[in-house]
């Protein structure tokens, strides 16, 4: 609700005022004063947005009022009202760039219109204030970024990438660190958030602001893309990695109760300079590479990587268990024997996502050769599944799924429509992408229309082109973004909404990422 000061010298004239805002349901929180003295005395001690005063008064009149209340609230809307019109207070009230000058007796009609006139003029410096203070965060958000890829990317000399560099002249380094300092006295944990929906290139800045707050440690928060954002943390030296892994499964909880997502946190160990940074960020890249064998909404600390060494050697001799009880028709044994080995695999990243699937397609094709009837089709067909699973868990499904067929002597049926080939795939993607680039399409959504999950059409996807999927979407969009810059005269932020990004200031850092020009240069002429 906005507020109104009423400044007359004459009761029933503020009365009067006062009656019709209340008997026209104008909503406007009401102030009154009997003289300029009196309603500067108010403002000092309250903001206020509208200021109607009349301009003949004793002593102080509404002009002097009106000149010093521009001086103190620059914002305030001033409206005259005033018996007299002569010019020269109709030119001083110009000077004062009040909004209106109405003379006594006062039409009810115009005196309304006025009103609802300063409101509308408030109401909509409001949201250009509050787009503005958004843009501001975008901005901000994505130099944080920018700064912290160099400080990933450097010899460790922190003060390096401030000092006498142009390109970070708008933000200070403390707003990458809580406390921006990386020489070995503070101490740091980095937590990464991964959540398979896209999310943070669209999070409204109050997202971080509450996240901020929320949090017992003082802390930055970077979002690196649309599924990922990274919170660096102050913390003291002796600090606990359990107290850590507890504050994951909290973060996890506040997240699914703010945006309706699950998410994965990943927790580094503390750190105190740009080395020991690098190093954590690299196993938290490890982590979020082997995310198959994990849960989604898990928390994983990095310190567990490096806790014991892989052993292929008994999941080696497991397998030679396993093929010489297929070799007895011992099924129930098998899948015994294969839960336990599945047990040992997850939630561990010490085994690559291929040898896994390797251990898999070795059993089936034990199986295969262990029975009378040789069922090419479902022995490829099993392969291809097997090779197709995302996580861990689907792969266990599709494993058992097979041990039960076998065991219970039943031939499986073929599929009705054998799954498409590789090539096929990638094709219906880049087909999907081509036609509905302008829409938010993301990995998840693919995957639905060509019924894969979105971690193994990532792989698929990857392995076919050499590019990951985002980014083939990204290149894509920005080609197209490129082309009409160049072949058409329309509005840059109307260009970025029609290749698939909302949010402006993120198509535009993406952009002279990737051309080494802003949109404007390439509007311009200056070609890369």
């Amino acid at each position: 609700m906005y507020s109104i000061l009423i400044v007359d010298d004459e009761r029933f004239e503020r009365d009067g005022v006062k009656f019709l805002i209340d008997k026209y349901g104008l909503a406007l929180e009401i102030a009154e004063a009997a003289s300029g003295e009196e309603a500067l005395q108010y403002i000092a001690e309250h903001p206020i947005d509208i200021l109607l005063t009349d301009i003949r008064m004793r002593e102080m009149d509404g002009l002097q009022l009106a000149e010093q209340v521009r001086s103190l609230r620059p914002s305030a809307k001033i409206i005259f009202l005033s018996a007299y019109g002569e010019f020269e207070y109709a030119q001083k009230a110009i000077h004062l760039q009040a909004i209106q000058y109405i003379l006594k007796p006062v039409d009810v009609t115009d005196f309304l219109d006025v009103l609802m006139k300063a409101m509308q003029m408030l109401q909509e410096e409001e949201r250009a204030q509050q787009s503005l203070r958004q843009e501001s965060q975008k901005s901000i958000q994505w130099e944080k970024h920018r700064i912290l890829a160099d400080l990933l990317r450097s010899g460790g000399d922190a003060g390096a990438l401030t000092d006498g560099d142009p390109r970070h002249a708008l933000l200070p380094w403390h707003q990458v660190l809580p406390n921006g300092d990386l020489s070995g006295e503070r101490r740091y944990r980095m937590m990464m958030l991964d959540t398979r929906q896209r999310f943070f290139d669209s999070a409204d800045p109050e997202f971080e602001r509450s996240l901020t707050e929320w949090l017992p440690y003082p802390s930055s928060i970077i979002n690196m893309n649309e599924y990922q954002s990274l919170i660096l943390l102050e913390v003291e030296a002796d600090e606990p990695a359990e107290r850590f892994g507890e504050l994951g499964r909290e973060i996890m909880a506040w997240f699914k109760a703010q945006s309706r997502q699950e998410i994965s946190v990943i927790v580094s160990e503390a750190f105190g300079d740009a080395e020991g940074m690098r190093d954590e960020y690299r196993k938290v890249e490890a982590i979020l590479e082997s995310k198959f064998f994990y849960e989604e909404g898990g928390v994983r600390l990095t310190a567990t990587l490096a806790e014991q060494p892989v052993d292929t050697q008994s999941i080696e001799q497991t397998l030679e268990e396993i093929n010489e009880l297929i070799e007895r028709g011992e099924f129930g044994l098998v899948r015994t024997r294969f839960e336990a080995l599945f047990d040992h695999l997850k939630n561990s990243d010490r085994f690559s996502v291929i040898y896994v699937k390797y251990i898999c397609s070795e059993i089936v094709r034990s199986i295969l050769k262990s029975t009378k009837t040789k069922d090419l089709d479902f022995f490829k067909q099993s392969l291809e599944t097997i090779y197709k699973t995302a996580v861990l868990k689907d792969l266990r499904g599709v494993m058992t799924a097979i041990f039960e067929a076998y065991g219970a002597q039943l031939t499986p049926a073929s599929p009705s429509q054998p799954p498409e080939s590789v090539h096929k795939v990638v094709a219906d993607v880049i087909q999907i992408i081509e036609r509905e680039y302008r829409s938010e399409l993301s990995v998840e959504l693919i995957a639905e229309r060509v019924y894969l999950t979105p971690s193994y059409l990532s792989h698929l996807f990857a392995k076919q082109t050499g590019l990951s999927l985002i980014k083939y979407l990204t290149m894509h969009r920005l080609a197209k973004a490129k082309a009409l810059l160049q072949e058409t005269n329309r509005k840059i932020i109307d260009i970025s909404h029609d290749v698939g990004y909302s949010n402006f200031p993120y198509f535009c850092t993406l952009f002279k990422n990737y051309y080494g020009k802003t949109p404007t240069q390439i509007r311009e002429g200056n070609l890369p």
